[in-house]
């Protein structure tokens, strides 16, 4: 996870989204009023105007195509979603918010990770927010030259509470990050030894458009590049 800067608000939205939200709020309260499956229906399509094409490539172009939380590219393999920060469940005025949507990956996204989560204080949250947060005050970004392994590893509980409800270490998720990181550590141990062309590697891997280049910026930051 790295910061990102959140880019204007796409036009589509800044002419639509009072009209929207005027219109989900009534429906969310007919569907109240008057449970039925034509209300129910009318509900998501009011609700699934946040989904539109501009808004979806804005945040594209914003996360440079990545997940906003694991740093894995997504279009090569997945859709992506857009994804509400504050969930639209819990937080219906946010639903069209520009500043409360992000770009996810459908794992980090579905209900086995974030989903419809939102702890609180109390509950070890809430979840960084990397438009909003240096997720590196959060997070030590690890490769483990003796496992192999590129960890996140959690500095408190804000860290920890996000890492372990969106998976950030999970499984395939660390098996496929740690392939790419381990070429990065070589990269970088060659670049400490005098190697030019291996040090203008490691910062390349830097840029906000590469996968997992919170474990190249610390990389770099580790063999002092």
């Amino acid at each position: 996870m790295i910061k990102v800067d959140r880019s204007p608000k796409p036009a589509i939205l800044a002419q639509h989204e009072a009209q929207w939200l005027d219109k989900y709020r009534q429906a969310i309260i007919q569907n109240q009023l008057h449970p039925s499956p034509t209300n129910k229906e009318a509900l998501k399509k009011a609700e699934r105007k946040y989904n539109h094409k501009q808004i979806k490539t804005e945040l594209e172009k914003m996360f440079s195509g990545k997940c906003a939380y694991c740093e894995s590219h997504i279009r090569h393999v997945s859709y992506g979603a857009i994804e509400h920060f504050n969930p639209k469940a819990k937080f219906p005025d946010l639903c069209f918010s520009w500043e409360n949507l992000l770009l996810a990956c459908d794992q980090c996204n579905d209900k086995g990770h974030k989903g419809d989560k939102f702890p609180d204080a109390s509950q070890g949250g809430p979840y960084i927010n990397p438009t909003k947060e240096d997720p590196d005050d959060f997070f030590e970004f690890e490769f483990d030259p003796d496992t192999g392994t590129a960890n996140v590893v959690p500095k408190n509980q804000r860290g920890e509470t996000t890492e372990i409800d969106l998976g950030l270490n999970r499984a395939d998720l660390l098996k496929q990050r740690s392939r790419i990181v381990r070429k990065m550590a070589i990269i970088a141990i060659k670049a400490s030894q005098g190697d030019a062309d291996c040090a203008m590697e490691i910062h390349q891997n830097c840029g906000k458009e590469d996968e997992y280049s919170a474990f190249a910026r610390a990389l770099v930051k580790r063999f002092n590049l």
